[in-house]
């Protein structure tokens, strides 16, 4: 193969004298009509750094999902320490011996960084759940990095993240370990502490397999270079041997003239500023003030944490921040992303996938958003318009996608990030901000994006971009701001404005200092406020106040009879409502429990009879159960092997069993045994034995999601399921226990409910299914899964049944018990939500 403008580079013999630590044969992998992968051989060795490089969509994260059984190839096969490995179970490939840094971290966002790790660490690896918080720490500061053990994952910034990712494989000791993009979040000392590991563990008799785009680091750190290119290995290459062109020629298939485009000569110094900003301060940065000419290309460098991207947020109005701003000589405000939009300023993020991209829209949509109004007359968007505007931001952008109507989660990080910065440009932009805006791109979509950029800035805009590449922001900027301790300490222009001068204004301004951390430190009391057992403690406070309140107006309310019948009414209701948490806990749903309750009971009702003996209703209570833990089969089959969404498969349900039950007794009949109601309705004093069951229950709930191996899966599933699924987590098997429990759940409550209307009536219980999800939103759950208390779910459905409970004392019509309940929980959110807008978890 011969380049042009360029020496032939021969490849190597991709073999060696010892066993190959990892080999893949034949693999394949298609996606819809695109073939990622064609028939693919790789091999690395024991002792090896290999590097993997191509373009975006080249196919290395494909073949490295492959690899590390998260995903399944058509063809091929994965061998790994010299056994074959089952190709779509990142389980059996991490128990072979590989472990994987992803490019995106495989991290829990909704579990603690501790529970993270005694989720996904094997059992003979890990430290004990008390000495997990001090291993943490002690592992973590190799990297310079301090980082809360007991925070949770998605209140962690990313390039920490990134760091307990890393500490979480690098623990496994795998004999081959994969590193994806590893330093795209990391600043220069933590890429040198890398790097340092990476060759221990070379040393050590690991093999590597370094992907990156970034060429420099692959030549400093790799032994072999493998080119991935259209889904085909092109070669595997001597990394001493070929240049950090050649390497870049090799991947794009062409010679690239230029890393960079020519920068504008037409900025004078007599052109009036476009943008300005005069003593600006916020979180992280103080009195910044700087002028930027039309056609100008300005980058922020420093060492990371010391406020050049918090002071790039600022603009984009995502920032508090105090000062003066003006743009085209107008003042403009930034307290809002709205406001600043307003003012002409776009923001182009460096997360795409979380902040920048609306990943489940299509490449029309995503790109079309922000010019809606300009696409409109009278709120009614213009077809025509909105598709002439896509189809030109795609041509001119250079975006390669199946057609506009593709998803754009389909697309490669390059063509995303041209998605993103089409977006941006089509809104006409005074200002354009870009916070590492060639992050996971490779080198010729990098390219690509720079000539987008500069001819941005040629178009009469301002220019912003943040970055950690030296030689990025040498070759691209007109002008470079050091900021170190959230100040500007340098601004290099002409000459001055070299590699050198940047790494070395930053390093000799902050040598005497430790490096922060782009998040305040949450306290304990902040930690509390925003966690799970918060909104139990506010609805106690509620509870006691209505108590007070009730109290004082009816003097009759505070008597054992009453609380003796609150409870027991309330039992029935807080079995059905731990069943709810256990299923909206997987972000899940289950409307069928309150109709299975009545269900249950139109069963036991031709059993548990008076006239029937032992055996007779032994079997009713058999069957009763039986038929509870048929219908949260049902619910998991239709969730997960039909794939119905929970809200329909269970409403399904509801309204199967609400025909079943009138099928079986289309009017209320079968007395119930009333040796048996007695029973269950046994008390000690006023307060209800199955009452105390049902706390006990709760109480053992609450430790079991947060101390056990299965109520860890339960929460991560809900969380983030297929960032579960990659770190071993059984999904389909908690899915079922999930639904299952939550049947078995409204069976305990049906027998409640069977003692307190001793007949078979079709129509109870149905209540159930809304006053059970209000008590677990009440009690502070999320209805996106992950998080939620039982004990708080309890006090949930305690201040539920208080509510209708007083409002009979207190002679209010019913209507006032439903405005109570809505008015209670809207203050129970609305509180909770305050607390972490307060505490920046929003």
């Amino acid at each position: 193969m011969r380049l042009s403008g360029q020496r032939q580079i021969a490849p190597i013999n991709d073999s060696a004298s010892v066993p190959a630590a990892l080999s893949m044969h034949g693999v394949s992998k298609s996606f819809g009509s695109v073939r990622a992968l064609k028939a693919v051989d790789f091999a690395a060795y024991p002792g090896e750094i290999r590097a993997l490089v191509g373009e975006n969509g080249a196919g290395k994260s494909t073949l490295m999902a492959v690899a590390s059984g998260m995903l399944g190839p058509d063809e091929g096969s994965v061998t790994i320490g010299g056994s074959p490995v089952q190709t779509d179970n990142p389980t059996a490939a991490r128990d072979h011996g590989l472990g994987i840094v992803s490019q995106h971290p495989v991290l829990i966002p909704d579990l603690t960084v501790v529970e993270n790790l005694a989720l996904s660490l094997p059992r003979a690896i890990r430290p004990k759940r008390r000495d997990l918080p001090a291993w943490f720490r002690e592992q973590i500061r190799y990297w310079g990095a301090e980082i809360d053990p007991l925070a949770r994952v998605e209140d962690v910034p990313l390039a920490h993240q990134h760091l307990i990712e890393v500490v979480r494989v690098l623990a496994l000791s795998p004999k081959v370990l994969i590193l994806d993009e590893p330093t795209e979040h990391m600043n220069a000392s933590e890429v040198a502490r890398l790097f340092r590991k990476i060759r221990d563990l070379a040393a050590g008799g690991t093999a590597i397999v370094y992907i990156s785009h970034r060429i420099h680091e692959v030549k400093a750190i790799a032994d072999q270079v493998t080119v991935l290119r259209d889904g085909e290995i092109r070669g595997t290459f001597d990394a001493a041997s070929v240049t950090e062109k050649g390497i870049v020629d090799l991947v794009v298939g062409r010679t690239l003239a230029s890393a960079f485009p020519p920068k504008s000569v037409a900025i004078g110094r007599d052109y009036t500023p476009i943008f300005k900003t005069g003593g600006l301060s916020g979180k992280a940065f103080e009195d910044v003030s700087l002028s930027i000419r039309r056609g100008e290309i300005i980058g922020l460098a420093g060492i990371e944490g010391n406020g050049q991207r918090e002071f790039l947020r600022a603009l984009a109005g995502l920032e508090a921040s105090r000062g003066e701003v003006e743009v085209a000589g107008k003042t403009a405000r930034i307290d809002t992303p709205v406001a600043a939009g307003r003012a002409r300023i776009a923001y182009i993020s460096r997360d795409r996938q979380t902040e920048a991209l609306l990943r489940p829209l299509s490449v029309f949509k995503n790109i079309g958003l922000s010019s809606l109004a300009r696409n409109s007359t009278l709120g009614v968007v213009s077809s025509r318009r909105e598709g002439d505007l896509v189809a030109g931001s795609m041509a001119s952008l250079g975006i390669k996608a199946g057609g506009p109507e593709v998803p754009v989660s389909t697309l490669s990080g390059g063509n995303q990030q041209k998605v993103v910065i089409a977006r941006v440009l089509a809104n006409e932009p005074a200002v354009v901000l870009a916070d590492e805006p060639s992050q996971g791109v490779d080198a010729g979509a990098r390219l690509e994006i720079y000539q987008i950029l500069r001819a941005a800035a040629d178009q009469g805009r301002a220019v912003i971009i943040a970055s950690a590449d030296a030689i990025e922001l040498q070759g691209l900027c007109d002008r470079v701001l050091v900021f170190s301790r959230g100040r500007v300490v340098r601004d290099l222009a002409g000459d001055e404005l070299t590699e050198h001068n940047i790494t070395h204004a930053a390093l000799t301004a902050t040598t005497l200092r430790t490096q922060a951390s782009t998040r305040k430190q949450v306290s304990s009391l902040a930690r509390f406020l925003t966690g799970d057992f918060a909104p139990g403690l506010f609805l106690a406070f509620s509870m006691l106040v209505l108590a007070a309140y009730v109290a004082s107006v009816n003097p009759y309310y505070l008597t054992a009879g009453n609380f003796g019948n609150v409870l027991t009414l309330a039992t029935a209701l807080s079995f059905v409502v731990l069943g709810q948490l256990t299923v909206m806990l997987t972000a899940g749903i289950d409307l069928s429990l309150g109709p299975l309750t009545g269900f249950a009971v139109v069963v036991a009702s031709f059993f548990i009879l008076d006239d029937v003996g032992p055996a007779g209703i032994a079997l009713g209570f058999f069957l009763a159960l039986l038929a509870s833990l048929l219908v949260g089969t049902v619910n998991f089959a239709l969730i997960r092997w039909v794939g119905i969404v929970p809200v329909v498969a269970t409403l399904s349900t509801f309204m199967a069993l609400r025909g079943l039950s009138l099928f079986l007794r289309d009017i209320p009949g079968g007395l119930i045994n009333s040796s048996v109601t007695a029973a269950i309705g046994t008390r000690i004093g006023f307060v209800p034995v199955a009452f105390v069951i049902v706390i006990l229950l709760a109480i053992g709930m609450e430790w079991a999601t947060r101390r056990t191996r299965w109520g860890l899966s339960l929460r991560a599933v809900g969380s983030h399921m297929a960032n579960a699924r990659r770190i071993g987590v059984p999904v389909g098997a908690v899915l079922f226990s999930a639904y299952a429990i939550a049947a078995l759940f409204a069976y305990l409550g049906a027998l409640m409910l069977m003692a307190q209307i001793g007949i078979g009536d079709p129509t109870a219980g149905v209540d159930y299914t809304m006053m059970s999800v209000t008590a677990v939103v009440l009690g502070g759950a999320s209805l996106f899964g992950g998080r939620g208390s039982y004990v708080g779910a309890l006090l949930g459905a305690l201040l539920v049944q208080q509510v209708f409970n007083v409002t009979t004392f207190l002679k209010l019509p019913p209507a006032w018990q439903y405005l109570l309940l809505g008015a209670l929980t809207i203050s129970a959110v609305a509180l909770y939500s305050h607390f972490r807008r307060r505490t920046g978890h929003v």
